[in-house]
């Protein structure tokens, strides 16, 4: 669904968590909220004692992490941005989850430059 504009910040648990570290890519074009309206199903029938299900219908939304270098590009690093090829997957998404937007803190850094003058 090209039209969801929802997101949340990638924290350095990002990958390691699964709530509240940041965003996944839906890559299906399943209904989100049917979805979602079929899992609650599913959840209030597990509480009243039915049994977990077969399979969760939130694998139909083929959910996924962002990649290393999706996260960098989203925080606008340059496309030739890269890693030291012995830094592991987890520290990767550690150093991107504490850093700001390039983009962003140039715009400020100009902004405030620029009003000083």
């Amino acid at each position: 669904d090209h039209s969801s504009q929802r997101s949340c910040c990638f924290t350095k648990g990002y990958f390691h968590y699964v709530q509240g570290t940041g965003s996944v890519l839906q890559t299906s074009s399943e209904d989100r909220e049917s979805v979602f309206r079929e899992f609650r199903c599913e959840r209030e029938k597990e509480k009243s004692g039915g049994g977990l299900p077969d399979s969760c219908s939130l694998s139909k939304l083929s959910l996924r992490y962002f990649s290393p270098r999706e996260v960098a590009n989203l925080m606008c690093f340059p496309p030739d941005f890269d890693f030291p090829d012995d830094t592991t997957l987890r520290q990767r998404f550690r150093l991107l989850g504490n850093s700001l937007n390039v983009l962003v803190v140039t715009k400020l850094l100009e902004h405030l430059f620029h009003e000083s003058q």
